[in-house]
């Protein structure tokens, strides 16, 4: 675990990211609060990866009176 106070953090920002996405564990401590540098996933899963539009295409069906109001909902329309 390596644990740096904000001013080391700000200084070394690009090695705690590094060491941080390597696994691990950065605590950043800051006027006796302390937080944890981790990373974050992609939403891909994976860097560079790009989301295909259109890939549940044929999946998905709608009703066509899927906005219409509801029964339980009567006593409430003005």
């Amino acid at each position: 675990m390596v644990q740096v106070t904000l001013d080391e953090a700000v200084a070394r920002l690009d090695e705690l990211m590094g060491a941080a996405r390597g696994g691990e564990a950065v605590v950043i401590v800051h006027g006796g609060a302390a937080v944890q540098l981790v990373p974050v996933p992609t939403p891909a899963g994976t860097p560079g990866k790009r989301r295909k539009a259109g890939g549940a295409a044929g999946e998905i069906w709608m009703a066509p009176d899927f906005d219409a109001p509801l029964d339980d909902f009567a006593e409430y329309e003005r």
